[in-house]
């Protein structure tokens, strides 16, 4: 009897315990649903308000009875511009100017001389400085990767054109969650990157392409890639307002703010972080700050041909795909563009082929609903059409 007993405890326990799995295991499933759900109108609303802008932009005429100052401002203000802004027509200069905080607890302004993340715009510089290294004879875009990789699977069949056009095949979920120093962030993303042989030619926006691109500049020159690029970028063109984020962004710096929602004013009302183990993790691919000016001073001198060659420059931008990315840029018609996102940060720029004409974007406070590729495609088509 008393086993009979215990036997029934144990059943109805079972029971229990079983019931209790059963509602955790669909309590677990409602909030994943909830939190699915949320994220998908968070998108939808985000996109809404991104469509309503980008459609209030492209209706606005420019027209000679405005000067180009005011009409550049207009758009700027109609997006909620945060940053600063720099337009140059046959190289001079027409437009700079700062909008909103580069510190709002201080009061601090964003003005001409306000540096900025880069983020990915950092990977067409970088592409640059191995087309400098093939341009002396030391690298060849035809090298494969096993020749400075070879443990890297499939990397006799990955070139370095590849990586620079980001069709090579590899794909890496996330860096080291530590600080790293230089060779040690290549050889993680080494041990930690996922290569499909059968990818290659596809093109996938990979940033680790550019990471052990900066590896192989460092195999071949015996140098660390920054002084690599400080000495034949920075200094090379005497960029005065450039550097590298882990060191602080020098007496001009912004700091980066955060967006909520579908957010398009700004509120200042979150700062954005970015760790020492982040800064160390975009090697090559997104560690550098400017300004407006130094940053249209180095592209502009790239398709101008005094960093390479103009037949490297146009070999180099020349896209492999369909997705027309090329060396670190996107290629169209008339010219190239370049943009970047992370931390915070946004930045965007259109350059005609020349170097002589283009817009610069670049804001400390990202908000989806309100990108500055929106301001930046405005102003650049009305800049070659001849309306500013």
């Amino acid at each position: 009897m008393k086993r009979f007993k215990l036997f029934i405890y144990l059943f109805i326990g079972l029971l229990i315990v079983g019931g209790f799995g059963y509602y955790v295991h669909s309590a677990d499933h409602s909030v994943r649903v909830q939190r699915k759900t949320a994220k998908q109108t968070k998108k939808k609303k985000i996109a809404t308000k991104k469509k309503k802008v980008k459609k209030r932009v492209s209706r606005e005429h420019f027209t000679t009875g405005k000067t180009a100052n005011h009409q550049i401002t207009d758009i700027l203000k109609m997006t909620d511009f945060v940053g600063t802004a720099l337009v140059v027509k046959h190289n001079q200069v027409i437009y700079q100017k700062g909008f909103g905080y580069a510190d709002e607890a201080t009061s601090q302004q964003n003005g001409p001389a306000s540096t900025y993340q880069i983020l990915s715009i950092q990977k067409s510089l970088t592409a640059v400085c191995v087309m400098q290294l093939v341009q002396a004879g030391k690298l060849n875009l035809n090298d494969t990767l096993a020749k400075y990789y070879p443990g890297i699977a499939g990397a006799k069949q990955i070139t370095l054109r590849r990586m620079l056009d980001m069709d090579s095949g590899l794909t890496f979920t996330g860096g080291s969650p530590e600080k790293l120093a230089e060779a040690r962030v290549i050889d993680y993303a080494v041990q930690n990157l996922n290569s499909d042989p059968a990818k290659i030619g596809q093109w996938n926006y990979q940033p680790v392409n550019y990471v052990l691109l900066a590896g192989i500049i460092r195999q071949k020159t015996g140098q660390s890639y920054q002084h690599y690029f400080t000495q034949h970028i920075i200094k090379k063109l005497n960029l005065t307002h450039t550097g590298f984020v882990k060191a602080g962004q020098g007496p001009n710096g912004t700091k980066s703010y955060k967006y909520s929602g579908s957010q398009t004013t700004a509120t200042y009302a979150t700062r954005s972080h970015e760790t020492k183990a982040q800064m160390a993790n975009e090697l090559g691919t997104g560690q550098i700050y400017m300004s407006t000016g130094d940053l249209y001073k180095a592209e502009s001198a790239i398709l101008k041909g005094k960093l390479i060659t103009p037949q490297n420059v146009s070999i180099l931008h020349t896209a492999a795909t369909s997705s027309t990315y090329g060396g670190g840029v996107y290629n169209f018609g008339n010219g190239i563009r370049s943009h970047g996102i992370g931390y915070g940060y946004e930045s965007a720029i259109m350059l005609t082929n020349d170097g002589q004409n283009g817009v610069v974007l670049l804001t400390n406070y990202y908000r989806p609903a309100v990108t500055i590729q929106t301001a930046t495609e405005k102003l650049f088509n009305e800049l070659i059409n001849g309306n500013l």
